[in-house]
């Protein structure tokens, strides 16, 4: 072998380990959150009897190139960053950066969206996963995730965050819950498997987003079915046989 190819082998071996470092500091980081999130450990004080969807948006240069932005430039502007399942919402800065958030009259938060000096997006709901109606609006989920998932990544793009960016969907409080499609007496005549989901929370496997321009549903379906396969399903209804994805 000549030294060049040697040496190139070399500086290739030690990209992939530092790689292999910085996802394991990402999946430490989202860890973290996810068991803060699970004691009520929030950025403003939030609704506890309920589950969440949580969505995490990490930037992998967050951990190659730690940086800092300028936030306070989105003081005095019209910024896209709105929380899931909402309309009105207010905007506080606070030590990690810049949080969105809905209140309710009692001062607790139905759901919020921070935004981390590094470029990090963690968007929180605590609304729909609700034990005393244990079925997920599950086509006004996948909807909602796909149109945040856009509107956040072009956060991160006009804010100078280089990709990739690591996707993580966790869903907790979700045991007993399930699935809600069609009519209850059309859950047996589709699919005999039909079933309440047995996980307390579930862990939807990391997403790498390679590029900001992406189309959210065809990036998402594999996460959206794992979500239905877990209440019996096979797959995710809401998609054709071409894998493209039925608007209501």
């Amino acid at each position: 072998m000549e030294e060049k190819e040697f040496f190139k082998k070399v500086d290739s071996f030690l990209q992939e380990k530092k790689d292999r470092e910085i996802f394991k500091e990402i999946e430490h980081f989202h860890k973290k959150r996810i068991e803060k999130l699970k004691k009520n450990e929030t950025p403003v004080s939030f609704i506890s009897e309920r589950g969440k969807i949580i969505l995490h948006f990490i930037p992998f240069e967050s951990y190659l190139f730690p940086k800092h932005y300028d936030l306070s430039v989105y003081k005095d502007q019209g910024l896209v960053l709105k929380p899931m399942f909402t309309t009105g919402h207010q905007q506080i800065y606070n030590f990690d950066g810049l949080l969105r958030c809905q209140i309710r009259s009692d001062r607790k938060s139905l759901s919020y969206v921070q935004l981390y000096t590094t470029g990090i997006i963690e968007a929180v709901e605590g609304y729909s996963l609700d034990p005393e109606v244990p079925l997920i609006s599950i086509f006004r989920v996948e909807k909602e995730i796909c149109d945040k998932t856009k509107e956040y990544l072009e956060i991160q793009k006009q804010l100078g965050v280089k990709p990739p960016i690591i996707f993580y969907l966790t869903l907790l409080g979700t045991k007993k819950h399930l699935i809600e499609y069609g009519t209850r007496d059309s859950y047996n005549r589709l699919f005999e498997g039909i079933r309440y989901i047995d996980r307390e929370d579930l862990y939807l496997p990391k997403i790498i987003m390679k590029k900001f321009d992406i189309i959210p549903e065809k990036e998402l379906k594999t996460t959206f079915d794992r979500i239905w396969n877990a209440s019996g399903y096979p797959r995710s209804l809401h998609y054709d046989d071409k894998g493209e994805f039925k608007t209501k």
